[in-house]
């Protein structure tokens, strides 16, 4: 009972403090359009950043392409099929594409309602999506692919390893979110040398995204974890 209540009370401000950010994320987002200073500032970054190593700049296109719709799409359909041939569970791989999908559509809503412009600095790339700049849609389909792949892993860590063996199981996870995080970082970093976001654009989706899947994921019934 007392481990029963721990879990509702855990549930409870993770998802209060998820809601308060996802209210604030849009707030921020207006500030930061209208503010010439912030622009001005990290429009200087991203001139800075323009005369990085050519190379870099090759590597962001890819991941560019990787992490489009249809590459975030194709990439969580991969994983979501190794999902299922490890856990054998439809329900269990259609709750493991929620938790790691339902980010989108708030990213979505909010680029709707902010509208920031995108920076000068991604004016003529070829590479330029139709939407707008805040927050980073790229960047919230690496937390898309990134969360995935952990829970994934997760199951695979479970399958393989019995109960008596969590040390091995919090080894194989922990890489699985070292990966994770490393895949973010270089997605978050890639639209920055490209051009194409503001600083904060990325930072703001590689920080609300993980919170809205986790706060999905500890809502979601115990019965199906």
């Amino acid at each position: 009972m007392h481990t029963k209540n721990g879990n509702i009370a855990k549930t409870v401000a993770v998802v209060t403090a998820t809601a308060i950010l996802c209210c604030i994320v849009p707030m921020v987002g207006v500030a930061l359009r209208d503010s010439t200073v912030a622009t001005t500032r990290e429009t200087n970054v991203l001139q800075a950043l323009a005369a990085w190593p050519e190379y870099l700049h090759d590597c962001s296109a890819v991941l560019a392409y990787l992490f489009s719709t249809v590459g975030c799409i194709a990439l969580v359909a991969v994983l979501a099929a190794i999902d299922l041939r490890i856990t054998g569970s439809r329900r269990t791989v259609f709750r493991d594409v929620v938790v790691s999908a339902a980010p989108i559509v708030y990213v979505t809503g909010v680029k709707w309602l902010v509208e920031r412009p995108r920076p000068i600095t991604a004016l003529g790339s070829g590479l330029l999506p139709g939407d707008s700049s805040f927050p980073s849609g790229h960047t919230a389909a690496a937390v898309i692919v990134s969360v995935m792949m952990i829970l994934t892993v997760r199951n695979l860590a479970r399958k393989r390893f019995p109960d008596g063996e969590t040390s091995q199981r919090r080894v194989l996870l922990r890489r699985a979110v070292l990966g994770a995080v490393a895949l973010v970082f270089a997605v978050a970093c890639s639209r920055l040398l490209l051009g194409l976001h503001y600083p904060t654009d990325v930072m703001v989706s590689a920080t609300i995204c993980p919170l809205i899947s986790y706060a999905v994921w500890c809502v979601w019934p115990v019965s199906a974890r």
